[in-house]
């Protein structure tokens, strides 16, 4: 058995980029899926492109690496704001269910949480709140400011 540790940290000074450290951590684990043989790469770029259908653009939208794993994706439907931000919402959290298995657990490291934007704790919130979520483990760093 087999996992993977990814990491993100937030600054302070990149606080108004929403999901910068879950981007940077899933970047990272792109890179870590792109060291694998050309076979077990086939098998993440599928298990992932199952997950997401046709809204793998919004994936690389946020986590320009991912372009890398599974490929050129068409663009996806324009929709308003509260919609794209549900829609990011429902894609990540099926892409993490696809990718965080028993024989390949996640550990996702999120430091300086204190510089989170908004979007950012939803999305863990969500994903966090979800009892369908298996084998991922988030830890998250915090620093009083005061």
């Amino acid at each position: 058995m087999t996992g993977n540790f990814i990491a993100g940290k937030y600054d302070q000074y990149q606080k108004n980029i929403p999901y910068f450290a879950i981007s940077q951590a899933f970047n990272d684990l792109c890179n870590q899926l792109l060291t694998e043989s050309e076979y077990v790469l086939q098998q993440w770029r599928e298990k992932i492109l199952v997950a997401v259908g046709n809204n793998g653009q919004v994936l690389i939208d946020v986590i320009p690496n991912f372009k890398l794993v599974i490929g050129e994706q068409y663009p996806v439907t324009q929709v308003g704001g509260q919609e794209a931000q549900n829609r990011f919402n429902l894609v990540f959290k099926n892409f993490i269910k696809a990718i965080c298995q028993a024989e390949y657990p996640l550990v996702l490291f999120v430091d300086n949480l204190q510089w989170a934007d908004s979007a950012s704790l939803k999305l863990l919130k969500i994903i966090l709140s979800d009892r369908n979520i298996q084998n991922l483990l988030i830890i998250g760093a915090y620093r009083d400011m005061k």
